[in-house]
């Protein structure tokens, strides 16, 4: 591919990305509207397209990331492409990344970066991959195992216990995780740029404030949204 064909093809994700983002959101007012009105089959049916879709976008991202014009080489690009798995792929893509700024082996401060973006890629594509795998296999009630000859009971509880809640911190965090992959591509060699700093640091500011969210919490959250609607201000 040459430079001008990266770019088009950012361009053309950057399309995808766009649409799937509004997607989200729309799907996002549907399920607070059914948790308002304590639909729990409706919100589960919801909650598993909001997970269909999360994958959607974390693929359509992960393409517009690849082709960010003037940052991976296109012998870069290729190296990402031949891992079999996407996990393998965003890997390869944060290795390559990060040897725009040094080498993780000899660079200590690198390499702690770099296992806690590891981390951050297997809890939030990894494991959600696995989730949506089921679910497009119409393993919705009861997940099975890789072999299809029994359930896979762990994992069924898995695709029966996530929510919005949970499913709305993938979304936050990739989009972080995705900032920092262009950060780093766009680095100077030899050190981090600011961006790559703040949207690092924001990003654990995220986890930690969002680890106690629960569902419990979104619905008494959308009941006084609502109800503060609903009470209009005496002139």
């Amino acid at each position: 591919m040459t430079d001008s064909e990266i770019k088009e093809l950012f361009k053309i994700q950057s399309r995808n990305v766009r649409h799937l983002k509004k997607v989200e959101k729309n799907l996002t007012m549907d399920i607070n509207y059914h948790l308002l009105k304590g639909d729990d089959f409706k919100v589960g049916i919801k909650t598993n397209f909001y997970s269909l879709l999360y994958s959607s976008l974390s693929e359509a991202q992960f393409l517009q990331i690849l082709h960010t014009p003037n940052g991976f080489l296109y012998s870069e690009i290729q190296k990402v492409n031949k891992k079999s798995s996407i996990v393998d792929k965003w890997k390869c893509m944060l290795d390559i990344a990060l040897s725009k700024v040094g080498d993780f082996k000899v660079d200590s401060n690198i390499s702690n970066k770099r296992n806690h973006l590891l981390d951050i890629i297997t809890t939030y594509i990894e494991s959600p991959q696995t989730i949506r795998n089921k679910i497009a296999h119409g393993q919705w009630v009861c997940a099975l195992n890789s072999k299809n000859t029994k359930e896979n009971t762990a994992t069924t509880t898995a695709v029966k216990s996530i929510n919005v809640v949970e499913i709305s911190r993938w979304y936050t965090v990739h989009q972080y995780l995705c900032f920092i992959m262009r950060d780093l591509v766009q680095s100077t060699p030899g050190t981090f740029n600011q961006s790559f700093n703040d949207n690092y640091s924001k990003l654990d500011t995220f986890l930690t404030e969002s680890a106690s969210w629960t569902l419990t919490t979104r619905i008494n959250d959308i009941k006084r949204k609502y109800q503060n609607r609903k009470v209009q201000p005496e002139d």
